[in-house]
């Protein structure tokens, strides 16, 4: 969508920005600095610009163009953008679409050379000051799209030093320090209307229309492959989660996926958020892990409209659970899981294959691990080091990973890293493999269309289990 909104301004102009999700030849999420790309037919919303657009809205007329829900080609998207003439655009990046998106922000800047351009995503944070040196059309560089120092930029950014932002001015580059803070934080309600809410899906929708939303910020937890544990921890007032939902309720929103890394960390909290839900009649899926859920929030959990729940199970190997300090046990796994079928909750195990340490035997045993669980979805994704994170940090350390190799996913054919136990071939085998080893047990298959309750998850779920088998 391009409609502008405006509001009050204290700014001393009116700067119209554009939050911009740029085109791409696959369905890359580029939010949240922990980048990848689809497996399936799901798209859902790129939180970044999502309260971006609240906080945005406060001060300047704000307009959104999601090229990737949209479906636009660059040329169509690039006409959208010239026909707002926006003042500032506020675009992602991402590591798996970085060939695509460097290109089209060049032109993009070439065509509106007065237009002020900030960049967002895992590799600005990954390089801050010497992105801009490696892209002369950026103007500036957001590191945390929850706070509002993108304001105090575009308002008073004449060389002071502001906290998330790069910036250049008179020829310097003027670098403030990255802050995610600790506790609690208040973002204004985002402007929903202006994305193309009916454009995006998910796979575990029961009602339709869905939304992404977030109660937190960053992690409570230090997993060293990945970049969400360094982003601090903090929580929403319930108050504000509950106006947004709200409002999208208003929209025909019926279905919500809470983007929180880890929901339920605070148990007081996720009680007074159920208590808050149940009237709203939501349906809804979280991530959280096997060591948070207990039988003193899943049944509210459940009575306020949760129907999957989604655990980083990652491996059965506890050891090397403990090394990149996940430190979670199978009897945990078990006892999570469990919790979950005696609530009737649907669970989602993720799996990362082929980390340092990972072998041909154990990646296995965590395929028969995965059965064992019962588990009603499973993701499996091949291990990437990750921009922000120990992981990388580590593979350049060692040598399994090149500083100049910019582009990778957790979903690619093949890694572009080294693991010292398996080959790249290998691991692309056994991912293969694994999936199928899941998916096609006659077991499963029945399990799962008797489970389907309606039309809508019916037609879902035989999209999604089609890309999930058939498409790399």
């Amino acid at each position: 969508m391009q409609t502008l909104t405006e509001t009050p301004s204290t700014a001393t102009e009116k700067q119209t920005v554009l939050l911009l999700n740029p085109p791409g030849d696959k369905k890359y999420f580029r939010d949240y600095y922990c980048t990848k790309v689809s497996k399936a037919h799901y798209y859902y919303h790129p939180v970044d610009l999502v309260y971006l657009s609240g906080t945005l809205s406060e001060a300047f007329p704000v307009a959104v163009i999601d090229a990737i829900a949209e479906s636009l080609t660059e040329e169509e998207c690039r006409r959208r953008v010239e026909a707002i003439a926006p003042d500032v655009i506020l675009f992602l990046i991402s590591s798996p679409s970085y060939n695509l998106d460097v290109p089209f922000i060049t032109q993009l800047k070439q065509t509106l050379p007065e237009t002020r351009f900030i960049g967002t995503g895992d590799i600005y944070r990954e390089f801050q000051d010497e992105a801009l040196e490696m892209h002369p059309f950026l103007d500036a560089i957001l590191l945390d799209f929850s706070t509002d120092d993108i304001i105090t930029y575009l308002q008073n950014g004449t060389g002071e030093v502001i906290n998330n932002i790069i910036y250049r001015h008179g020829g310097e580059i003027v670098a403030g320090e990255e802050i995610h803070g600790n506790g609690n934080f208040r973002i204004p309600t985002p402007r929903w209307d202006l994305f193309p809410i009916d454009s995006y899906r998910f796979p575990f929708e029961r009602r339709g229309k869905f939304a992404s939303i977030l109660t937190d910020f960053g992690c409570a937890y230090s997993c060293t492959f990945c970049p969400i544990s360094t982003l601090g921890f903090k929580l929403r007032p319930v108050a504000d989660v509950v106006a947004e939902i709200e409002l999208l309720k208003s929209l025909g929103v019926r279905e919500l996926f809470f983007r929180d890394q880890t929901f339920g960390v605070n148990k007081k909290r996720t009680l007074e958020l159920c208590e808050a839900l149940k009237p709203l009649n939501m349906s809804w899926t979280c991530f959280t892990r096997v060591d948070v859920l207990n039988e003193a929030i899943a049944k509210p959990m459940k009575e306020a409209g949760c129907h999957t729940i989604m655990f980083g199970i990652e491996s059965a190997d506890e050891e090397l659970l403990k090394k990149y300090e996940k430190n979670t046990q199978q009897n945990q796994m078990l006892e999570a899981i469990a919790l979950c079928k005696k609530y009737a909750i649907e669970t989602v195990g993720t799996f990362i294959l082929g980390l340092p340490g990972d072998t041909r035997e154990s990646t296995f045993k965590t395929l028969e691990f995965a059965k064992k669980l019962d588990l009603d979805f499973a993701s499996f994704n091949i291990a990437v080091p990750r921009f922000g994170t120990a992981f990388r940090k580590d593979a350049l350390a060692n040598g399994w990973a090149s500083e100049e190799e910019l582009v990778f996913e957790s979903s690619a054919s093949k890694p572009i890293w080294q693991n010292q136990t398996l080959s790249n071939e290998e691991i692309f085998e056994i991912h293969q493999q694994v999936k199928r080893g899941f998916y096609l047990r006659p077991a499963y298959l029945l399990k799962r269309i008797f489970g389907i309750r309606t039309p809508h998850q019916f037609l879902n779920s035989l999209e999604g289990f089609y890309f999930l088998l058939f498409k790399k």
